[in-house]
């Protein structure tokens, strides 16, 4: 449908413009009344929106009726911190309305993670999570929003269930690996899974050092070490991979090397976890300074992962 592709093209303004020029029996059906609601929400006319759906019935569609009027009264009252239940009375209508049908609950889903509803979505999420058909999409959504909320016990139960539905896939068991690994959850299936990543994708950089991660756990520091040196520079400027090269590096007495890295992670957002490594390794590198032992030597330049110059 035109409204839709303009819809999803940047062009919902002009749909709004179209709108106004369109006779009233061009508008009367549903998939056009959700369009409409669409385009008045994407330009964030609110006093539109709630017009449009106010009344009438859109038919099998009359749950989204009553979300975008939600929407509309949401984000029409500024935030003020207090409930807003006209909005949560018309957002629980919604659901309902949408009758646990798996189509429309991924619907609704993606409408509150599009409108940030963060309470709403992620219910939302967790239910769709249980449609094979839309479990991944679901799965990945949760996955970034306790991302972003660094909530690690709930992430580390998303991952669990990535892990579950898509086993072969290396990220993942590699993402999972090094969350057990910092949290301290099922330490010794962490540690198989890190070099179940690692024997699946030896080149891939997340699997490469949540594999030296955990060698270095297990007392094993010199061939973690190998690894990282296994990879090149230019993979190691992220911030995240640089946390652990240079708790690595540190543990091996590299110290300038580990110094570099600390340093590409410089005003850069890392999570809490990496915070924590951060702070040890930093803790390594001072314990390194103050008693420099003669038995560790300089490793030459060609094999220490120095990067020859650090990102800005």
């Amino acid at each position: 449908m035109l409204m839709d592709w303009m819809n999803q093209n940047g062009l919902a303004g002009d749909v709004v413009k179209w709108i106004d020029k369109l006779p009233a029996a061009q508008l009367s059906s549903t998939a056009t009344s959700v369009e409409v609601a669409d385009a008045y929400a994407t330009v964030k006319n609110w006093p539109r929106l709630k017009r449009w759906t106010r009344a009438g019935t859109w038919g099998e569609s009359e749950y989204l009726r009553v979300a975008y009027q939600a929407i509309a009264t949401r984000q029409s009252r500024p935030r003020s911190g207090n409930p807003n239940t006209e909005f949560e009375s018309l957002w629980r209508s919604a659901e309902q309305l949408a009758n646990g049908q798996p189509e429309r609950e991924l619907t609704l889903a993606r409408l509150a993670s599009k409108w940030e509803f963060e309470k709403e979505s992620e219910g939302l999420w967790w239910r769709v999570a249980e449609n094979p058909p839309t479990r991944r999409e679901a799965l990945e959504e949760l996955r970034r929003f306790y991302r972003g909320k660094n909530q690690t016990a709930k992430l580390y139960d998303v991952l669990q269930r990535l892990h579950e539905s898509s086993p072969n896939e290396a990220p993942i068991t590699a993402d999972l690996a090094r969350l057990g690994l910092n949290m301290g959850q099922n330490t010794e299936q962490s540690h198989q899974l890190a070099k179940e990543a690692y024997d699946r994708a030896p080149n891939e950089v997340n699997c490469a050092l949540t594999y030296a991660f955990s060698l270095s756990r297990l007392g094993r520091n010199a061939e973690a070490v190998r690894i990282v040196e296994s990879l090149s520079s230019k993979q190691l400027y992220d911030p995240h991979a640089a946390v652990y090269v240079a708790l690595l590096l540190a543990q091996a007495g590299q110290i300038e090397a580990a110094n570099n890295y600390i340093a590409i992670t410089d005003d850069e957002k890392i999570y809490p976890e990496e915070e924590k490594l951060l702070d040890e390794a930093k803790t390594n590198l001072e314990t390194a300074t103050a008693t420099p032992s003669p038995m560790i030597s300089a490793v030459p330049a060609e094999l220490s992962p120095t990067p020859t110059a650090l990102p800005r």
